[in-house]
């Protein structure tokens, strides 16, 4: 089952709630793998003595399994899985005493897969709860995303460097807009404390600052260490100026990749994620048959598909269409979309498709994305999962019109409607796209947390009154209910919000 889809995993879990729910029966009979998909509003009935290591939902109980005595029977807060850790607050936190507090921050500094991933509003509360404590200066302790929203007064010019040493590790992305003026900031700091002077970086210097290099300007990109390529390649994203950049550099013949004229199969391998935001005109330099309306690269086969340079050995994109067929596309269709990321490209494909039927539409991936309206029509959606495929993240986000005629093409199949799985696969953006009256059908919000900030006045109104009176009735307490609902707290429900935050939030 644990390699079944989650929509499918999710069903299951609902089918075994549907029987019992109580929070004994919720631990008993969900397996421990599959516990993230026990709907939120499921946790209320937990106990201090019946807690597991779940986790979307963990900020609903993070203050029961965070205390001290809680802990201690792992051993120590540093054994808590990163997945409870996510759900730190400072409403959780609020009654735990000091040292703890401390002792839980100081847990989420992790790496790689392990690694905890939090907001700006935890990384804020974390730094305010630990900035009188003694060791505030001995960074390698804290997490690096809360070094993010340290007060630099702080650093002193003799220790600054160890602070920007455990800061190369943090994920400058976090910033809102509202504070991303930090990251400015910090750079500024860097350049001060490291006695960077000009836009030639050195090795060392591109190693302090680690992540931050992400976001540099072109200029540092053309001047600075080759280092700062390989540390551009773990980058998220690259802005248009820095590709061009990179392109540049790499063109010249400067780095390790040496000459264009020498590039190989095999440069174009350690490039790694470079190739994905180069102009058309750099792949001239790798060697290729000249191209013309007909297939004379080679026809498209699934061996092709499979080759370490596809799509790249199809930079001409009307080879890539003359060479590309129909019954190719449908017979390779998942590896295809894997592989294939550009968009012009990427409507090739579909425009290959007529009819898409169930199993195929399942497996569109991020060609998805680009479809008009008119072909989502030509698609089959009768199931869950299928509406879970579509609409799974990892493919970027829906257009609000296309995420409509998504939903409004499965909820068309007789039978089908907006219950949690469909809620959990759809998501909150991509359920704002449909109709208030589509909204007004839904029975139930017993899904994850959704994210409906960009929802119209009336669809929120619509969800606040479905959360109210969905979790209500089984709210013990005003701390689990006001965290249950505040998802769909908008400005018409802030009389509502105050009252909850007066009583059981705000001190």
């Amino acid at each position: 089952m644990m390699s079944a889809p989650k929509i499918v995993q999710q069903i299951f879990v609902t089918q075994i709630l549907s029987v019992n729910s109580t929070g004994e029966a919720i631990i008993q009979n969900v397996p421990d793998e599959m516990a993230t998909e026990i709907p939120r509003v499921f946790l209320q009935s937990f106990t201090a003595g019946s807690f597991i290591t779940l986790f979307r939902q963990a900020e609903l109980f993070f203050g029961v399994i965070a205390m001290e005595s809680s802990t201690a029977v792992l051993g120590s807060a540093n054994n808590l899985s990163s997945s409870v850790l996510q759900g730190f607050t400072c409403t959780s936190v609020r009654t735990i005493q000091k040292a703890q507090v401390k002792n839980l921050v100081k847990a989420c500094r992790r790496k790689g897969t392990d690694k905890v991933k939090l907001v700006e509003s935890q990384l804020t509360c974390m730094f305010n709860l630990i900035r009188k404590e003694s060791d505030i200066t001995s960074f390698e302790l804290f997490p690096p995303d809360v070094l993010l929203y340290y007060d630099y007064s702080l650093v002193s010019q003799s220790n600054c460097r160890q602070y920007f040493e455990q800061l190369s590790d943090a994920d400058f992305s976090v910033f809102s807009s509202e504070l991303s003026y930090k990251r400015t900031a910090l750079f500024d700091n860097a350049r001060s404390c490291l006695g960077i002077t000009t836009t030639n970086l050195t090795k060392d210097q591109v190693t302090v600052l680690g992540n931050m290099c992400c976001y540099l300007s072109p200029s540092y990109i053309l001047d600075s260490d080759e280092s700062i390529l390989e540390k551009l390649k773990t980058c998220p994203d690259l802005s248009a100026a820095q590709a061009a950049a990179v392109e540049t550099r790499l063109i010249g013949g400067t780095t390790r990749y040496r000459l264009a004229p020498t590039w190989t199969e095999t440069t174009l391998r350690n490039l790694d994620t470079f190739p994905l935001y180069m102009s058309s005109g750099f792949y001239d330099n790798f060697d290729q048959v000249s191209h013309f309306t007909e297939c004379t690269v080679g026809n498209i086969t699934q061996v092709t598909i499979s080759g370490v340079t596809f799509p790249f050995d199809y930079s001409d994109i009307n080879q890539f269409n003359s060479c590309l067929s129909a019954a190719v596309v449908r017979d390779n269709l998942e590896i295809i979309t894997q592989k294939v990321d550009q968009e012009d490209y990427l409507k090739i494909v579909l425009t290959k498709l007529t009819t898409v039927p169930e199993d195929q539409v399942q497996i569109l991936g991020p060609a998805s994305r680009i479809a008009s309206i008119d072909q989502i029509n030509t698609w089959n959606i009768t199931e869950v999962d299928t509406l879970a495929s579509l609409m799974d993240t990892t493919y970027g986000a829906w257009d609000p019109s296309l995420a409509k005629a998504i939903i409004s093409k499965y909820l068309s199949v007789g039978g089908n409607k907006l219950e949690s799985a469909e809620l959990n696969a759809i998501g909150g953006p991509n359920l704002c796209s449909v109709d208030a009256a589509v909204l007004s059908n839904i029975s139930q919000l017993n899904a994850d947390a959704l994210d409906v900030s960009n929802c119209t006045r009336d669809k929120l109104k619509v969800l606040f009154s479905i959360a109210l009176q969905a979790f209500q009735p089984t709210s013990r307490s005003n701390v689990p209910l006001y965290q249950l609902i505040q998802p769909y707290l908008g400005e018409q429900t802030h009389t509502h919000a105050r009252t909850h935050k007066q009583t059981c939030c705000i001190k």
